[in-house]
Parts: structure tokens; sequence; C-alpha cells
């Protein structure tokens, strides 16, 4: 499979992805977290990469660029990320995706405890990961990760319960 990343007016992001998901041989996505809301005290999906569509699909390059040129409805399209005809993804980027994203293409909440002022998880997709948490904002769960993607930091949805 190629990987391809489009970028989009974020208000369109699902609605592009809809529409593309619709041709034979694409499957596009967008990438979102799962954080806690305090408001309504439950979790909630926000856009994990606002503004970025990923698309996997068979074709090679050259072929995509065609197959999207010929679309005729793309509102809330941007432009294709690319570098000299190449996807912009990397295959560590790739992987890291595939790793942290669930099936359906969610980052999920993960769940731990401090110990020694050290953040341990002991369930979620960032069990074993803990080494690349930087940050822990705990007024809204979230972490910050040394991992970067898309020019941007990955922030995760982390709860973590007192243990005495």
């Amino acid at each position: 499979m190629n990987w391809y990343v489009l970028f989009v007016q974020t208000l369109y992001e699902d609605k592009l992805c809809a529409f593309l998901n619709r041709s034979e041989g694409i499957h596009a996505f967008s990438a979102k977290l799962e954080y806690y809301r305090r408001d309504r005290k439950t979790n909630e999906l926000k856009s994990l990469f606002p503004g970025y569509v990923f698309v996997k699909t068979e074709f090679d390059q050259l072929e995509f660029n065609e197959w999207l040129r010929k679309q005729e409805v793309k509102k809330g399209f941007i432009k294709q990320l690319l570098y000299d005809h190449v996807s912009a993804l990397q295959k560590e980027e790739i992987q890291i995706l595939t790793v942290l994203l669930n099936e359906y293409h969610v980052l999920p909440m993960s769940y731990g405890h401090l110990e020694n002022n050290k953040i341990v998880i002991d369930h979620g997709t960032l069990k074993g990961l803990e080494s690349y948490i930087v940050k822990y904002d705990k007024r809204n769960r979230l972490a910050s990760l040394d991992l970067f993607f898309l020019n941007q930091r990955w922030i995760a949805g982390v709860s973590l319960e007192r243990k005495e």
C-alpha cells in the first residue's frame, strides 16, 4: 500500500474522507485522538492532526496524482503534500501511525499512574512508550510525546489514577 497526505480545510476533513472512500481502491481517513472532556466528564474524539487527511491506495504516485486531478468535487481540498513526486510520509512515520492508531484510526486513551513522579501506563496504546512522554497536562489529561509528525508534536490522552 502507498500512503499519501492531503492538506485540507479542517471543517471538511470528515466530508472529504467520506467522498474519497466512495472510490474503488481508496481508503482515506482523518486520524483522531480520544481525550477526556472535563465539562462533559466523558471521553470524546477530536482530530489528531487538524487539516490532514491520509490516503492508502495501491496507486503509485503518478496514478494517484492523475486520479486526484480527475475528481470533480473536492470541497475543502487545498493540496497534496509531497516531495519531488514522492509521498510526504516516510516509512518510519507510516510505522508509527500503524502502531499508535487502532483499526478505526483513533489514538485511544491510555490509563496509568504515577510512580516516583514518573508516568507508568497500565493499559492502552502508550504502554511501553512511557519514555516518549515529555510533558503531562493533568488538568486536560493530555500527554505530549517526543514524536514529531507533520511538523507537530504528538499528543495523547492519558488518565492517571493516584496509587498510594
